[in-house]
C-alpha cells in the first residue's frame, strides 16, 4: 500500500485513508459501512453498472467541502465471489491500476480511501473513495455538444488520439475504454483526461493485439451521427503518431477496427 495512506481498523473494516484526507467523523462513517453512508450524508446516485452502487456525496477536509464518489463493488457471479478469496479485490485491484497509471504518466482522479468488511474469514464487501474532478465531463458529451468549435473538437480528437497511443505504447491495457469511463477538461491550450473504472488494466511488456484492438474499438464505438468519418481518422492519425508498434500493419488494423465496431453497431441497433 502506498506509504501516503494510512491504515485503520474498526470493527470488521480495515480502511486505508489518505494522509491529505483525514477526517475523523467521515473515516468512522466509512468504517461502519454504507447503511451509515446514507445516514450521515447525503447522497445522490450515479449511473454505474449492475455490478456496482455509485454514490456522489459531500465531505469535509481541512475546513473545506469537497465533492467526492463512494463506489462499493458488487460480485458479478458466484464464480467472481470465490475467485476473490485468493486474489485481490476490485477495489484493490483499481488502486493498484490507478497507482501504476499515475507513475506512467497517465491522469486519474485522486483516491481519498479504500475499504474492505470481513465477513466469517473472508473480506466479501470492499469500496473505493475518490475525489472529484472539476470542471471535467466524461469526452462523449463534448464530441454530441453541436456547440462546441469545430477547431476545438479536432484539438480534442487529436489529444485523445495522442494520449491513448501513447498509453499502448506503454503497454498498458485499459479494461473499459468506452468514452463514459474517460474524463476530459480543457486547461489553457490543451487538454487533459481522466481514466476511470480502472479495476481491469493492465501493464504489459508488450501490449498484446487483442487487447489493442479491444481499446480500440470500445473508443470507435460512437455512433457516425456523433463522429464523422474524417474525426476517426484523424483519432488513428494521432495514435499511430504515438504508436511505433502498431504502424507496421496500420492498414490492416484499422480496417480491423472499423469492421470489427460496425458489427457491434449493428448488434445495438438491433436490440
Amino acid at each position: 500500500m502506498n506509504s501516503c495512506f494510512d491504515k485503520i481498523c474498526g470493527g470488521n473494516c480495515i480502511l486505508y485513508i489518505h494522509r491529505n484526507f483525514r477526517n475523523d467523523t467521515f473515516e468512522q462513517t466509512l468504517l461502519n459501512g454504507e447503511k451509515e453512508l446514507s445516514q450521515d450524508y447525503r447522497l445522490t446516485t450515479v449511473r454505474s453498472s449492475k455490478f456496482a452502487r455509485v454514490y456522489k456525496l459531500t465531505a469535509r477536509f481541512d475546513n473545506t467541502n469537497k465533492d467526492v464518489y463512494f463506489k462499493q463493488y458488487l460480485h458479478r457471479s458466484v464464480w467472481d465471489f470465490i475467485k476473490h478469496f485468493v486474489r485481490a479485490n476490485r477495489a484493490e485491484r483499481a488502486f493498484k491500476a490507478a497507482e501504476m497509471l499515475g507513475e506512467n504518466g497517465f491522469d486519474v482522479p485522486a483516491i481519498i480511501a479504500m475499504g474492505k468488511f470481513r465477513h466469517g474469514l473472508y473480506h466479501t464487501t470492499n469500496f473505493l473513495v475518490t475525489l472529484e474532478i472539476e470542471n471535467a465531463k466524461q469526452i462523449h458529451q463534448f464530441i454530441s455538444d453541436s456547440k462546441l468549435a469545430a477547431r476545438t473538437r479536432r484539438e480534442l480528437i487529436r489529444a485523445f488520439g495522442q494520449t491513448v497511443g501513447q498509453m499502448h505504447a506503454k503497454g498498458i491495457f485499459h479494461g473499459d475504454l468506452r468514452l463514459g469511463n474517460i474524463l476530459a477538461r480543457q486547461e489553457k491550450d490543451r487538454w487533459r483526461f481522466f481514466f476511470l473504472d480502472n479495476e481491469r488494466t493492465r501493464k504489459f511488456r508488450r501490449l498484446p493485439g487483442r487487447l489493442r484492438l479491444k481499446n480500440l474499438v470500445q473508443v470507435n464505438m460512437p455512433p457516425p451521427a456523433f463522429v464523422s468519418n474524417t474525426d476517426r481518422m484523424r483519432f488513428f492519425r494521432e495514435y499511430l503518431s504515438q504508436n511505433e508498434t502498431a504502424k507496421t500493419n496500420k492498414a490492416a488494423m484499422i480496417k480491423k477496427v472499423l469492421k470489427k465496431t460496425r458489427r457491434r453497431l449493428d448488434k445495438k441497433e438491433k436490440f
